[in-house]
């Protein structure tokens, strides 16, 4: 007789199979479908249109499609707002410190400068791009943190980590890879390894932040300040001289990273088992 609650702690692959092929799916055809039609016709045509309206909210239409197909339901889904208060300032402070790293290294590298006058010129944006970048990013975390990870706790923590982390990098491969895409008119191999490597470790982090907190909005703002001081909050002061390569960026990218990632672990962070909370 099975006891009540034992399907519970195993991994349901299949459901797992199906979110990621349907976020990779959403995600890679309408970004290759544009890549394609602006190689032929210089611009992007619908597939353009497609890929911004879809692209960013992949996860979460795979995440709600799986959940509702399977019968899974969205009470392990960590919707609460209820977070202990480090956790948003956590959010809020880590994205400063490793791209304010980066930045630095930039900076003392000779790839850019900063014009000190122009300092405050774009704080107004703040508000703005901080709402906005919750709108968008809740698209990922859904998916990648509330879904992907909250399925594969029953492996254990770490192991639950480093796959979710795995396959979040892996869906941005278009993005570091394609020639023209985002980074240089040349194929970079270790600039994308080193750049992949970025967001597993990334992931590690944002992951940890999802169990603790145990909600995924403090992820989601995160992700959303992470990428407004990726784009330069100060963009009038800053002054770029030269592109550093894929690699180059990857390498200042993933110093900082990497030492979050280090005081995590040596915190034991990332240690132990997690029980499945699952239907």
């Amino acid at each position: 007789m099975k006891k009540k609650g034992m399907g519970e702690n195993r991994v349901k692959w299949r459901n797992i199979i199906v979110f990621c092929t349907l976020a990779y799916a959403i995600f890679w055809i309408p970004f290759f479908g544009t890549l394609s039609e602006g190689q032929q016709n210089g611009d992007g045509g619908v597939w353009k249109t497609v890929f911004g309206i879809l692209g960013p909210f992949s996860p979460l239409i795979a995440a709600v499609f799986v959940r509702l197909t399977f019968r899974e339901g969205f009470r392990d889904a960590r919707l609460g707002f209820r977070v202990k208060w480090r956790y948003w300032a956590l959010a809020i402070l880590l994205p400063f410190f490793w791209n304010g790293v980066q930045d630095g290294l930039q900076l003392m590298f000779g790839y850019a400068a900063m014009d000190w006058s122009h300092i405050a010129e774009g704080l107004y944006r703040v508000p703005i791009n901080l709402f906005g970048g919750m709108l968008i990013f809740i698209g990922e975390e859904f998916g990648w943190r509330s879904y992907l990870l909250e399925r594969l706790r029953p492996l254990g923590r770490m192991r639950a980590l480093l796959i979710s982390g795995f396959i979040w990098s892996l869906w941005h491969v278009p993005l570091v890879s394609i020639p023209n895409a985002n980074y240089g008119e040349q194929i970079d191999f270790s600039g994308t390894v080193l750049t992949l490597g970025v967001f597993v470790f990334a992931g590690f982090i944002f992951g940890w932040l999802y169990l603790e907190s145990g909600s995924v909005w403090p992820c989601v703002l995160m992700h959303s300040y992470n990428n407004l001081v990726t784009l330069r909050l100060f963009i009038e002061a800053w002054q770029s001289k030269t592109e550093p390569s894929l690699s180059a960026n990857a390498l200042m990218a993933l110093g900082p990273i990497v030492i979050v990632w280090v005081i995590l672990y040596m915190r034991k962070g990332f240690h132990g088992n997690v029980p499945a909370t699952g239907p």
